[in-house]
């Protein structure tokens, strides 16, 4: 029944990921939808959890890395799967609507519970600052790579400035924490 969801937001868009279009698209009795899902909002956040759950990476212990694999993750998922535009749409209705805003904080805690994590890594190991706020640091390596899948075109958007985003994010906290050790900038723009 998910899979018949993700067809129906990657082919017409999530607005059409109803219980109804999703019955018929798997051949389920709408009843059966309807165990599983009472609400349409139900559905879109066991398949919002999946998408995000398909997204994620496993660290590996190097923090640069680990960023930049879960980045990468990441950026593909906003352009391979539709979940980018789903999470705009929620997030621009979610001001509006209670229910989504429920759903979009659920989206976004769920989506940056990786990230999270590494960054709490970084902190345990004191590659990053201990005073860290990591709703900041998630929003810092985000934020770029959001603003481009907004505002450029699919051809620009490449995975290429992932890479900067975290090099730029780990010069940012070394600064604050005083110097301490050089970070490398593989392929960064001086």
């Amino acid at each position: 029944m998910l899979a018949a969801a993700r067809e129906v937001m990657l082919e017409e868009g999530w607005e059409r990921v109803t219980l109804a279009r999703v019955a018929e698209r798997s051949g389920y009795a709408r009843t059966t939808l309807y165990r599983h899902w009472p609400q349409r909002l139900d559905l879109l956040r066991d398949l919002i959890g999946e998408e995000v759950r398909l997204l994620h990476t496993t660290p590996a212990g190097d923090l640069r890395e680990d960023l930049i694999a879960e980045m990468e993750a990441f950026q593909a998922a906003l352009t391979t799967s539709g979940l980018g535009r789903m999470m705009i749409a929620i997030g621009q209705q979610a001001r509006d609507d209670a229910e989504l805003a429920d759903l979009s904080s659920s989206v976004r805690a769920d989506g940056s519970k990786v990230l999270r994590d590494i960054i709490a890594a970084g902190v345990e190991r004191r590659e990053l600052p201990s005073d860290l706020d990591p709703d900041v640091a998630v929003a810092q390596l985000v934020g770029p790579v959001l603003f481009r899948f907004l505002f450029e075109s699919e051809d620009d958007f490449s995975i290429a400035s992932v890479p900067s985003v975290v090099d730029w994010f780990l010069a940012g906290t070394n600064a604050a924490r005083g110097g301490g050790a050089r970070v490398r900038t593989y392929g960064a723009r001086r």
